[in-house]
């Protein structure tokens, strides 16, 4: 996918490169375009569960792995790319840090488990899950290995 031109995707659409070109200017744009579609599908699909009930992260983890692994070589490359741009800053996203420290400050601190400070617990969840993460799109985890190291995250905030 990361030899992906401008070119080729006209020839396998049956679109001109110039109809492409009118919507995105950049194969990067291309993958921010995924990206986002993405990361908009798990935040449409957010369990129907109060932020304070124990069981929200767990089960929005099964929404994210869901999304994530439902076609996971494209989700794989889109992963990588979008590191690439938020690392030269061309990208921005939702911060997952922030969306789970609002939503951990509305757990009971018994239920965090590494730490009652909301903000902790969630940098501490984000980075195990981003480890995952990033293994899994490098190669280095299959989807099963990355569903079952997500879920570890996950679990850090219940008792």
């Amino acid at each position: 996918m990361f030899d992906l031109t401008m070119q080729r995707l006209a020839a396998n659409v049956g679109l001109s490169r110039q109809t492409i070109y009118r919507y995105f200017p950049t194969v990067q744009e291309i993958f921010r375009a995924l990206s986002d579609e993405v990361i908009s599908e798990i935040y449409a699909d957010l369990p129907d569960l109060s932020l304070s009930d124990p069981n929200f992260v767990p089960a929005f983890v099964d929404v994210a792995l869901s999304v994530f692994c439902a076609d996971s070589e494209v989700v794989r490359v889109l992963v990588l790319a979008s590191a690439i741009g938020r690392a030269t800053g061309d990208w921005v996203q939702v911060d997952p840090e922030e969306v789970l420290s609002s939503a951990l400050s509305t757990v009971p601190a018994e239920h965090r488990r590494v730490s009652r400070d909301p903000d902790v617990a969630a940098r501490v969840l984000v980075t195990y899950f981003r480890g995952a993460l990033y293994g899994w799109a490098a190669g280095f985890l299959s989807d099963a290995e990355f569903a079952q190291e997500v879920r570890k995250a996950g679990s850090l905030t219940v008792a």
